[in-house]
């Protein structure tokens, strides 16, 4: 029998299909949870106890918050992302969401029928700030230089975005001020829980917007909910929120120019796949003895 592989939500059929070839017994999504030598986990969350019942976490997308590192460390358990698998599939629902806020989608649906024509502010010429330079942050940042944004960049590490030729904004309650859309692509950290809170949107100028296809908890939801309640802000895009589902009685749900999707930015068909086969590809490297060639990940303080 071979090495058994947990998987706790579907994925794609092949990459079912490249562990089973590569002689792994694979169990679940629908079995009970169990120990087992790797789990593939795509949202589920892994608690502390349960990290410690195997030897390889995969994780099927790039976010880690759902698992628990500093066990996972103290145990000996490998912990395995998929970096840039789903890169541009979370870049297009970003700017989906940007467009159909700033051109006004609600209100030009609204005027179909013969009503009123609706304002549209277009993206054009709009400064865009994104927070979180990684792949998608990337992707996002270049999809807006050709739409004609003036895009600036805050991250940790700016090195990357000053060699592209991007303007930077070390400081981020500065660059709050001069943002007229921000676009979340940032993990979810201690020091980035409620990154955005009501001192941040008062910063922001008025009519600004806030684009979030990263991690819910990045954002105050109630401060967000006042800020568009008040008409401050002008809009949000949110494919993520602190709990998911949304219950269908959440004030988010009633809340003025908001646009909701259900945590759908990583779900084409193409990122889907990828995920899924680096995923498995991270179990094959990992128990063949090429950790170097995977993404193995430490807790980072």
């Amino acid at each position: 029998m071979g090495r058994l592989v947990l998987i706790t939500e579907p994925v794609h059929a092949d990459a079912v299909a490249l562990l089973r070839a590569q002689g792994f017994e694979v169990i679940g999504p629908a079995a009970p949870f169990q120990p087992a030598d790797a789990l593939l986990v795509r949202t589920r969350a892994i608690t502390a106890a349960e990290v410690v019942q195997f030897s390889l976490v995969s994780k099927h997308g790039v976010g880690v918050d759902n698992i628990p590192m500093a066990a996972a460390a103290a145990a000996g358990v490998a912990v395995m992302n998929t970096p840039g698998a789903n890169a541009s599939a979370v870049a297009e629902q970003a700017l989906m969401l940007m467009l159909a806020l700033a051109r006004n989608l609600d209100g030009q649906r609204a005027a179909v029928p013969g009503g009123p024509m609706p304002p549209v502010q277009g993206l054009e010429g709009r400064r865009l700030l994104v927070v979180g330079f990684g792949a998608s942050g990337k992707r996002v940042a270049a999809l807006a230089k050709v739409l004609g944004m003036a895009v600036t960049i805050h991250s940790r590490d700016l090195k990357e975005a000053r060699h592209l030729g991007y303007p930077v904004a070390p400081d981020f309650d500065k660059a709050l001020t001069q943002a007229d859309i921000i676009s979340l692509h940032c993990p979810l950290t201690a020091q980035t829980q409620n990154l955005l809170d009501a001192e941040a949107f008062a910063r922001m100028p008025q009519g600004a917007m806030v684009v979030n296809c990263a991690r819910g908890g990045l954002i105050d939801e109630a401060a967000l909910i006042a800020a568009l309640s008040s008409g401050h802000l002008g809009g949000a895009g949110l494919d993520v929120t602190v709990q998911e589902p949304l219950p269908m009685d959440a004030p988010m749900r009633h809340t003025p120019n908001v646009i909701l999707t259900p945590h759908a930015a990583t779900l084409s068909d193409g990122a889907f796949r990828r995920m899924g086969l680096m995923a498995a590809q991270n179990i094959i490297d990992f128990f063949a003895g090429r950790p170097k060639d995977a993404h193995r990940l430490l807790p980072k303080d």
